[in-house]
């Protein structure tokens, strides 16, 4: 059995973690065992997935902090023994954990690229820089595999140090069948939110300066004023989420907009929307689009959200302006309902025949732990 140990994991449920969770659920364990670190202090999801057969590292230092301490946590992990070390990164803040896997001899060392930008709600610049003056300095030896969600994730993390032919793209799989569309789950959901007759506008994401909600609290506010039966539903938490709150109340829009927390249903309320919107400042692949592309809600991006994800070829990618986007939504609301729902039966085919179903993507990413 091949041992890999994933870094890192977050409670909030954040891409990276849910990427890590899907294979995890998808994977075959009997050739595969996942440890999971992370710097986080509790994840709730941890007793289900020890009961499966991982192990879980809680890290109390991080390097750019006290790097001794981190290199002897880091160090005595390691000495468990592992067939690969598989790294998540957003942007580069030290190659540590690639050099102490060196010296620790493990044989494999995966660094996956999951953005764009540097996914920080404050200091972005400063963080930008380090990140930049890092890529500098990156060689092809610093791991054995290079990957990334997309070319454009591929581009932001490794520059032009890595050689093109190093880098593999690895496709964000979804399950196809747990999201395809219901018209019986859409009428439950909509029924718990009290909104049968309602236009419902959605969002699933982390409160976070990345995904852009004070944007898009400005553009529902101007779409509540056009149409009175729009509704906004908000999936997700995050450090911004008190901020969003406070706003939505100044704006006198508490009794539209639904806070519904970080939710392990994700593909249940998805079918209870009309329209889904992303209004991302960055992503590397956002796996909830291809969710929601599961579940056949059309889609409205931010215009540098990965084109990659567009799998259904009719998502609309605006430019972060108020007004850009409230004519996109008028435009989508003003579709035909029958069209729309007919078109949501087709999800789950889509997302098979574009190689994005997990059980396909598991597949390869078994191929490529196979050479372990």
């Amino acid at each position: 059995m091949k041992k890999i140990i994933h870094f890192s994991l977050t409670n909030s449920k954040s891409g990276i973690t849910q990427y890590i969770l899907n294979n995890w659920e998808f994977i075959d364990k009997t050739r595969y065992q996942f440890h999971m670190a992370t710097f986080g202090e509790k994840l709730d999801f941890q007793p289900r997935l020890e009961a499966e057969g991982c192990k879980f590292f809680y890290i109390k230092n991080r390097a750019e902090n006290n790097l001794n301490q981190f290199r002897s946590e880091i160090m005595e992990i390691f000495s468990m023994g592992y067939d690969a070390v598989h790294l998540h990164t957003s942007y580069w803040k030290t190659f540590e954990l690639e050099m102490l896997a060196k010296k620790a001899g493990i044989p494999r060392i995966i660094i996956h690229s999951h953005n764009t930008a540097v996914f920080d709600d404050n200091g972005r610049e400063e963080k930008e820089r380090q990140h930049y003056k890092l890529a500098e300095m990156l060689t092809a030896d610093m791991g054995t595999d290079f990957w990334a969600c997309s070319q454009k994730a591929a581009e932001w993390l490794y520059t032009d140090k890595i050689p093109e032919e190093k880098i593999v793209i690895m496709r964000n799989g979804v399950d196809a069948e747990k999201f395809a569309y219901s018209s019986a789950v859409r009428e439950e959901y909509r029924s718990r939110l009290n909104w049968e007759d309602k236009y419902v506008i959605g969002h699933v994401g982390r409160f976070s300066y990345q995904k852009n909600h004070e944007f898009l609290i400005n553009v529902f506010r101007e779409i509540e004023k056009i149409n009175k039966n729009a509704r906004l539903l908000l999936i997700g938490k995050g450090p911004l989420e008190a901020e969003i709150r406070l706003m939505v109340q100044r704006y006198d829009l508490s009794e539209k907009v639904r806070f519904a927390g970080a939710c392990e249903d994700v593909d249940g309320w998805l079918q209870a929307m009309d329209l889904f919107c992303l209004p991302s400042r960055f992503e590397g692949f956002p796996i909830v689009a291809v969710e929601a592309q599961a579940a056949g809600v059309p889609l409205i991006l931010g215009e540098d959200v990965t084109r990659e994800v567009n799998l259904c070829g009719k998502a609309a990618y605006v430019p972060l302006q108020t007004e850009n986007w409230v004519k996109e939504i008028q435009l989508e609301m003003s579709r035909d309902l029958r069209k729309r729902l007919c078109q949501r039966e087709d999800g789950k085919a889509l997302i098979k025949r574009h190689g994005y179903d997990i059980r396909d993507t598991v597949k390869e990413l078994e191929r490529l732990y196979g050479d372990v």
